[in-house]
Formats: structure tokens, sequence, C-alpha cells
């Protein structure tokens, strides 16, 4: 069999895969930038903090957000502005063993207060999704398919996508002569020739960005089966790490028995190297250990983050870095940042919420280039009909 002879049986494969599969493919991708969407609405709807200045100690940040959060509201955890014009994100908790009211689902509060300041902000509810969002996000990774079955079903429409980007880059390889005209749609054209310039440029610039988010989907779907697989190839190994505190930083702990955040986080900051801090979570009693996140410089706040575990003096107790990952473990924690579109950044978000509608536009022209061949091929010319004898 040629070439051309198998290009025209990949094409028939292609044409009625996505004819067939297209509509639970769309949903999934549909469903995908709305979550996308939401949770960059969240991040977007936070408020701004306008002093400028030198960023108050943690300690400060915590007494001032206990001034406004409701008596008896314990503060759980401080996210840290990471740039200048970002506030202090402080999450404070219902009191123990206290029940959310009746049909509030209230989780907790979150108090945005200026790090410079002290001002407060404003504040936002933390629930447990609603209904709407329930929905929402098994429609996306189950369509709604009760237990195993629908995950295994939305995994494999994601193998299907991989093998549509896959067979799509082999439909869309130009001739000789031909690589010029084959990166852009070209101007002037309508019906077939436009739609084919549309699914075939728009999926070669959207190739990888889309492959990313597939694949990264099958693995979330097929954790065992994909890791093994991943396994095959490159190595999974990942270690838990300690370091010792240095002498300096120890040098400044007033009580040795119990930390303050601002110590907490000084011995996490100096004991992981190139990274910075972006939220700490205060232990339930003073003597308790504090988690330090931190994330590298060079990447976003949203990247693979670094855990440690300080407490209940200045020592480390462990620390998880992604960094310290065989490569085989670093692409696997990359891959499930990079499905929800994070850790690189607004662009790759805004790429990711984007890939989410390629299907639909994939889905309208796929379909339309095949019903405009279809009615071409049922017109009968008007020169081909025999006409009347008089």
């Amino acid at each position: 069999m040629g070439w051309w002879q198998f290009r025209k049986w990949l094409q028939l494969v292609h044409l009625w895969a996505g004819l067939t599969l297209g509509i639970p493919i769309i949903v999934i991708g549909l469903t995908g930038s709305l979550i996308v969407a939401q949770d960059w609405y969240a991040d977007l709807s936070a408020p701004s903090a306008p002093a400028r200045g030198p960023v108050q100690p943690i300690a400060n940040i915590v007494m001032a957000a206990e001034k406004f959060a409701p008596p008896g509201w314990p503060v759980t955890v401080v996210g840290m502005p990471t740039h200048v014009g970002m506030a202090a994100a402080v999450q404070v908790g219902l009191p123990p063993g206290r029940r959310p009211p009746r049909g509030r689902n209230l989780q907790g509060l979150t108090l945005y207060l200026d790090p410079v300041s002290l001002k407060f902000l404003g504040s936002q509810e933390r629930r447990r999704q609603s209904q709407i969002n329930q929905n929402l996000r098994s429609l996306h990774i189950a369509l709604m398919v009760p237990q195993y079955y629908g995950v295994q079903i939305v995994g494999l429409l994601g193998v299907a996508m991989v093998l549509f980007g896959i067979s799509g880059l082999a439909l869309w390889w130009p001739r000789k002569g031909q690589w010029r005209s084959a990166f852009t749609v070209k101007a002037g054209l309508w019906g077939f020739r436009l739609n084919r310039d549309l699914h075939a440029v728009t999926g070669f610039w959207s190739l990888l960005v889309f492959l990313i988010v597939c694949i990264s989907g099958v693995d979330l779907a097929f954790p065992v089966t994909f890791q093994s697989a991943v396994g095959r190839v490159l190595r999974l190994d990942y270690t838990l790490t300690s370091a010792t505190v240095d002498p300096a930083t120890a040098a400044t702990i007033i009580n040795r028995n119990a930390l303050t955040p601002d110590e907490a986080t000084r011995v996490a900051a100096t004991s992981v190297a190139h990274a910075r801090v972006v939220q700490v979570q205060l232990p339930p009693r003073p003597d308790g250990v504090y988690m330090v996140t931190l994330v590298p410089w060079i990447a976003g706040d949203t990247a693979p983050q670094i855990s440690t575990f300080i407490g209940p003096g200045p020592q480390v107790l462990d620390i998880v870095d992604p960094r310290n990952y065989s490569p085989g473990k670093q692409m696997l924690v990359w891959l499930r940042v990079l499905h929800y579109g994070q850790g690189l950044g607004d662009i790759w978000r805004g790429l990711v919420l984007l890939s989410g509608l390629l299907p639909l536009l994939f889905g309208i022209t796929g379909f339309s280039m095949w019903w405009l061949k279809r009615a071409q091929r049922n017109t009968i010319p008007a020169a081909m009909v025999t006409q009347p004898a008089e």
C-alpha cells in the first residue's frame, strides 16, 4: 500500500471517527474550558493591595486578620503576596466542633488584607462545590456516567483525541512545493476549501497544546496504566529529603519549642534553594508543625509546589521537592499541573482555555466539509441532464 492510498484510508477513518465521537468530545472540551475560566475568574476577582512599602511580618498579618474574622474562627492558612499590589489571602476556618449553617455549605472565609498597611480589603466565603459546579465537573470528568465507567469512557475519548491529533498532522502534511501555503488560511476562500484550511491550519498551530492537555487527561483517567507505561521508559523515583537548619537562622529563634510563623518561614526559605514562599499553614497549637509551601523562582505561583514541614522547634522534618524527583516523576507531576492550565502563567492558562474550544471548531469544520462534499456528489451537473425531445 502506497502513502497516498494509506492517506486516503486514514482520512476516511479520521472523518467517520470524528463524526461518531464528535459530540461527547465537544462536551468534554467545552466543560474543561468553563472550569479553567471559573478558576481564572476566581483568581482575578481577588482585590488588589494599593499600599507600597515593606511587607509586614506574617505574625502581624495574622493578628490583623483575627480582628476581622468572626469571633472564635481560627486562622489556618496565610497566602503570601508574591508581587507588588497582591493582597495577602488569610483563610479562617469554622471554630472546632462547629457545623456550618444549614443550607450554606460553608467551610470558612478568605480575608484579604493589604500586606503593607494591613487594611482590610474584603472577604470571600469558601464553600463546597455547588450542585451546578459538581455537575459541570462530573460532565467533564465522566460525562455524568455514574461510578467507574464514566471516567473510563472519558479516558478512552482522551486516547481518541490523541490519535485525532497525530492522524490530523499526517493528513495536514503538505506535498512537495506546498509548504509555504500550509501554515495560513488563504484569503478569499469559502465553502469546502475555507473549512478545510481552518481545520488543517488551526490543528497544526494548536497541536502541541492539544496533545499536552489530552495526554495529561489520559493520565488522570488511567493513572496506574499510564504511569506504568511511562515507567518502562523513564525512572519514577521520588524521595523525601531533609535539611540542616542554617546556624545563623537557628540563632534568631526566640523560643526553640514553639516557632512563630515568621520563624518557620525563615527556616523553610533558607533550607530550600532558589524558591520563594507562597503559603504558610499554621498548626493548631503553637508547639505544632508548620507546612510552608514554596515554588521555584523561575516558575509561576501555580508551578509544582515544594512542601516543607517545620517544627515544633527550628528543625526541618521533611521536604517534598518535585525538582528532586526522577525525570519520569517530574514529567508526570508537570502533566497534572499543565492539564489544569497552571504552572506557566496566564499565557498557558489562556491556551488551555482555548484548547477546550478546539473540538467544537474541528467538529463544525469537519462536519461542514463532509456535508458539502456529500451535497456536491449528489448534485448532477446541468450539462449531464438529458434534454427532452421536442
